[in-house]
């Protein structure tokens, strides 16, 4: 697994900051589809209940633009695996939590956070991408019981690529705990007219810089009091 996998993972970092420059006010957004980020693995045997709809999608990520911004593209993953993505379109950025509510939506954050620190930052094939994108939906889709493309409210019956084995082996990986850290942040781009895919973004934490700044002043003012209380030490001596 190369290096191309972790460039396309900061860059919803890029856009942010660019959002970030424009008006408080401008909160939507019209996201453009480029193409498959890797190429989409082919599926049979689709199922998501209670619908029990059946279908085959192509699994794997989107490579988005922000379209008044076309130097700004990201790596964004499905999460309506029954629907259709229409471009452009325009969306709402909410955070995981605005997006996912109460005790079940924070088990979904969760699972979807540790799942992308574990494996993201190294997709870079077809089949890792389609993975990904499989195992992304069993853990937005299941209810109850460990996560499976075998059993449960989602169940695939194959994926190209190798995507159906490597996906079953993350989600063991997650329901056996050997995917326990969490570093990674789960958005959300909502789509705001009911007419296309809300699109799942994974960013990597970075501590606020504030931190490092109090830290730095706290450790200061310790080294200036342990000389000051030496000072008096000595003057009294």
């Amino acid at each position: 697994m190369g290096k191309v996998g972790a460039k396309l993972l900061v860059m919803p970092m890029a856009i942010a900051a660019a959002f970030a420059t424009q008006s408080a006010s401008a909160d939507t957004l019209s996201l453009s589809y480029l193409g498959p980020a890797y190429g989409f693995v082919s599926t049979t045997g689709v199922v998501t209940s209670p619908a029990a709809v059946t279908s085959s999608p192509a699994a794997g990520g989107f490579l988005m633009q922000n379209t008044s911004v076309p130097s700004d593209s990201f790596l964004a993953w499905c999460l309506d695996v029954q629907g259709w993505l229409t471009s452009p379109a325009t969306y709402s950025l909410l955070t995981g939590t605005d997006f996912y509510t109460g005790a079940a939506g924070n088990v979904k954050i969760g699972a979807l956070e540790r799942l992308a620190t574990a494996v993201l930052p190294y997709v870079n094939t077809k089949g890792e991408s389609g993975a990904f994108q499989l195992a992304m939906w069993e853990v937005v889709n299941e209810t109850a019981g460990p996560y499976s493309l075998a059993s449960g409210n989602f169940t695939v019956a194959s994926a190209t690529d190798g995507a159906y084995a490597l996906a079953g082996g993350w989600l063991t990986s997650l329901n056996d705990g050997t995917f326990s850290a969490d570093t990674m942040t789960l958005s959300v781009w909502k789509d705001v007219n009911a007419r296309t895919q809300d699109l799942a973004v994974f960013t990597t934490r970075v501590p606020e810089p504030d931190i490092y700044v109090l830290m730095g002043m706290g450790l200061g003012l310790l080294v200036w009091s342990r000389r000051r209380n030496k000072l008096k030490d000595a003057a009294t001596a």
